[in-house]
């Protein structure tokens, strides 16, 4: 997630180790669920994600849905983007004696606390698109990739030398890493300038907001960097208020962002394929819920650049 230099990833380091602390103690139990609850033999597997209102989510709940293969039940969630609702629905999954656990966290470090209570009660978790402190496994995008190429594409459309801006989002693992691929890109091309890095939430209204107060403080900005789709959604509409011929991409890949290349304001995205990480993290789950062993390094999925000449060969999404 160039400014105040992107908010540390330090506070998910310390919650992981703290969690991997009392993890320690309970290493034996991961993966030892029984899967009570599950009905006429099958394991059931409890899925969490973060909002029903981003088509990114809907669509990973789509491919755990149709992934589910026979003796296997899934019960998709959605958290309204509230850690506090997530939480509750994992404690819910854990009275329920579920099989395992898959989270999209709403905040990476703040589920830590609802994955620990999980491990206790032997029900492993598995973490898919962004970490989620504690998680027995982890499946997400490959976010340093994303923003890297989606920086390096803006940079490379203004010429190397331009003012621009970054509308950062929530404090969850990958957009921390969307920010540092960003920062990478941009340090090989010295002739952008960041001249504001604000936070919005990942929403397109809100992102319209900020976007709206940067262009007012700085009506020479040339680009944008919006972290993910919605956000860079909301850039092209305050650009388009304010009248201003900006350069915006985003990250994610979303057929909502893509219908609007021919537009002229965003110009490229970063794609992700949510149905493969939903059904890569389901595989993951099932298998330490059978008490299989799975990587303990996070699982990457490439992601590709998508820009108007890209676009006839990338299957949209959303």
């Amino acid at each position: 997630m160039i400014h105040r230099m992107l908010p540390s990833r330090r506070p998910l380091r310390r919650a992981g180790a703290l969690a991997a602390a009392g993890l320690a103690a309970l290493a034996t139990l991961a993966g030892c669920a029984s899967g009570a609850g599950s009905a006429g033999g099958d394991l059931t597997i409890g899925v969490t994600l973060n909002a029903a209102s981003n088509p990114f989510f809907l669509a990973e709940g789509r491919a755990i849905e149709q992934a589910a293969g026979p003796g296997v039940r899934v019960a998709v969630q959605y958290a309204n983007a509230d850690v506090a609702t997530q939480s509750n629905q994992i404690d819910t999954f854990i009275r329920q004696r579920v099989g395992s656990i898959v989270v999209d966290a709403v905040d990476s470090d703040g589920i830590g606390p609802a994955v620990l209570r999980a491990r206790q009660a032997g029900i492993p978790v598995v973490a898919i698109d962004v970490a989620a402190a504690g998680a027995d496994a982890t499946v997400a995008s490959d976010n340093m990739q994303a923003g890297r190429d989606a920086c390096a594409y803006l940079a490379e459309q203004l010429g190397g030398r331009a003012k621009i801006a970054i509308v950062d989002g929530s404090a969850v693992s990958a957009i921390a890493d969307r920010m540092s691929g960003c920062r990478q890109a941009l340090a090989q091309a010295p002739g952008i300038e960041v001249v504001a890095t604000q936070r919005a939430d990942l929403t397109r209204d809100k992102s319209m907001t900020v976007a709206s107060n940067i262009l007012t403080a700085h009506p020479d900005v040339a680009g944008f960097f919006g972290v993910n789709d919605p956000t860079a959604i909301g850039i092209a509409l305050a650009a388009q208020q304010k009248g201003a011929r900006v350069k915006v991409v985003g990250v994610d890949g979303a057929r909502q962002l893509t219908d609007l290349f021919g537009e002229g304001l965003i110009i490229g995205t970063s794609g992700q394929d949510p149905a493969k990480l939903g059904r890569t993290g389901l595989d993951l789950a099932t298998r330490l819920a059978r008490k299989e062993q799975v990587p303990s390094a996070p699982v990457l999925i490439p992601t590709v650049l998508v820009t108007p000449q890209t676009l006839d060969a990338y299957p949209s999404w959303g």
